[in-house]
């Protein structure tokens, strides 16, 4: 799998993918990111993130989605980057926090001197 391969979400996303959530408070804009895991059948190394935004007037139906696949090495990555930096919303660094739990990727910087 490449890096930043961007995929397509047809028809309603089955609940049991969800890994995590996350949704910033209502203001003028919103953000949303959800994890999903992306692989068919047994675990496997794929996960899809889910990055929506829309104008707070609008509901879920009109949130524009992106859609992209990444392994959990390049999750690592990306959260370790977001943790310190890159974050607007404290709802979006709570939501790499929890994909790092989830994972198991631990605490950023808990891991930095192996």
């Amino acid at each position: 799998m490449s890096a930043m391969e961007c995929v397509e979400i047809n028809g309603e996303i089955e609940l049991w993918r969800i890994i995590c959530a996350s949704q910033s408070e209502p203001n003028y804009s919103e953000d949303r990111q959800i994890l999903l895991y992306g692989g068919d059948g047994d675990w496997q190394d794929e996960y899809i993130l889910l990055d929506g935004g829309h104008c707070s007037c609008y509901g879920w139906e009109e949130v524009e989605w992106d859609a992209v696949k990444y392994n959990r090495s390049e999750l690592d990555v990306l959260s370790r980057s977001k943790a310190s930096t890159g974050c607007y919303y404290e709802a979006e660094r709570e939501f790499w926090r929890l994909v790092r739990i989830a994972l198991g990727l631990g605490e950023v910087g808990e891991h930095d001197a192996d």
